[in-house]
């Protein structure tokens, strides 16, 4: 009999589940200058951002690094930023220090729980189950429905490792909504609530970094691999100089790359990456990866032993090869 977090892999690759997801933090802004305004503080276009219209892109620094990656989502009449867990204060006190006559307010966004359905059959699942209207068609494209008669805010989440809806509810209506995902009705087949775990090792799998394991305020955005996040046709925003300087040149210091280790106990997360004597990189991610049927880690490495095929070793003694991302069988 499989574990529960195997059948939660199975059914985020054969079939469809619901995954409480972490919470991150989220932030709104309004007035007639907000698109304006955070158009020149995030890498991604957000001119013209139409209600039901999203973005994911990136909010840098003056030079040019990572302080959070973000999904801006359009409003009828504001702009709202999902952003990573832990990171609202920081990102709240870094948009203040640029409004000067801008009419723009920024405001905490409303404390919600968010719902991943996930899964090959996660579409049709959510489409029999959803009422108001049709499931919105692009990546981070989004829209207001009912789930068992709770509101909630569905869209599109590309970066999950498989076919994925994020829906965003009051707290207070989660349980109402994933037992309303999770009953027989609808006709599209029943699924199954699956654990981070089993999603942790599809996300390791298929090579998606995140905000604060694989990547954070030493890094630039063309190091996470996110290649849509950033337009290099908006024109300025803050960091742009060095992060289009680094697109032209064609060149970073460091990659995501997977590594497989050479026995089946994995080192500890955090553990160092060594290649010819210097250290290379850290394990950001380390998970059990059943396509494979061995444990496996997300690292983001020096150029230098970014290659795939290259022999690494790992601090506390082990060995380990680079590959290149998603792990392949």
């Amino acid at each position: 009999m499989p574990t529960e977090i195997e059948a939660g892999y199975l059914a985020l690759r054969e079939s469809w589940g619901v995954v409480e997801a972490e919470g991150g933090g989220r932030l709104e802004l309004a007035g007639a200058d907000r698109e304006r305004f955070l158009n020149g503080l995030v890498t991604c276009e957000v001119k013209g951002l139409a209600a039901g219209s999203g973005r994911h892109g990136f909010v840098t620094s003056a030079q040019g690094r990572v302080l959070a990656d973000v999904v801006v989502l359009g409003l009828d009449d504001r702009l709202r930023l999902e952003l990573p867990a832990g990171r609202e204060e920081a990102i709240d006190e870094h948009l203040r220090k640029y409004v000067v006559a801008d009419r723009v307010e920024i405001a905490r966004g409303p404390g919600l729980s968010t719902l991943l359905v996930a899964g090959p059959g996660a579409e049709a699942a959510l489409a029999a189950r959803a009422a108001g209207g049709g499931l919105p068609a692009e990546p981070w494209a989004h829209a207001e429905r009912r789930i068992g008669g709770a509101a909630v805010r569905l869209f599109r989440h590309p970066l999950v490792g498989v076919p994925a809806f994020a829906l965003c509810a009051a707290p207070e209506s989660a349980a109402e909504v994933s037992g309303a995902l999770l009953g027989e009705a609808g006709g599209s087949g029943a699924g199954r609530a699956i654990g981070c775990a089993a999603l942790e090792a599809v996300r390791v799998e298929e090579g998606i970094p995140r905000f604060g394991r694989e990547f954070g305020p030493d890094n630039f955005p063309q190091e996470t691999g996110f290649e849509d996040a950033v337009s290099f046709t908006k024109g300025c925003y803050l960091g742009q100089e060095v992060v289009a300087r680094i697109h032209y040149r064609g060149q970073v210091n460091r990659a995501l790359r997977g590594l497989v280790f050479d026995g089946e106990k994995p080192p500890p997360e955090g553990a160092a990456v060594v290649f010819e004597g210097r250290e290379a990189g850290r394990l950001t991610s380390v998970a059990r990866s059943p396509r494979l049927g061995r444990p496996v880690a997300l690292t983001m490495i020096h150029r230098r032993a970014a290659a795939p095929g290259t022999e690494v070793e790992i601090e506390g003694g082990h060995g380990a090869r680079v590959v290149e991302l998603p792990f392949q069988e």
